[in-house]
């Protein structure tokens, strides 16, 4: 019996939300490609292709107006190859928006960790 071999490269992708109204308030949720259902996997693919986060990380940081803002720190792996952004609450583009959401409502559903 032989090993299935997998098909594609596999990703992870991490996210930390620091800062706003409440300083030291920090929220951090992550997700690997292992974890999900085969439907949610893909999509998470597409909502990565559409942020293009190579191109984001190679501008990073992204800065915008406001006083009390998020500040989120994106890294992803994906493909071999590793890509971080950091990036102001109000500076957060279109592309990548609803994988912040996402990752941010992981976060809030996660049980608390002790510690």
């Amino acid at each position: 019996m032989t090993t299935p071999v997998a098909e594609a490269p596999t990703f992870s992708i991490s996210l930390r939300r620091s800062g706003g109204i409440l300083p030291g308030r920090v929220l951090e949720s992550s997700l690997r490609e292992e974890e999900l259902e085969p439907e949610e996997a893909e999509r998470v693919r597409a909502l990565l292709d559409a942020a293009d986060v190579p191109a984001l990380a190679a501008r990073s940081p992204l800065a915008g107006p406001g006083a009390d803002m998020y500040q989120y720190e994106l890294e992803v792996e994906r493909d071999d190859s590793e890509h971080c952004v950091r990036i102001a609450g109000s500076a957060v583009p279109e592309g990548l928006r609803p994988l912040v959401e996402l990752l941010e409502r992981r976060a809030h559903s996660a049980p608390p960790s002790s510690g």
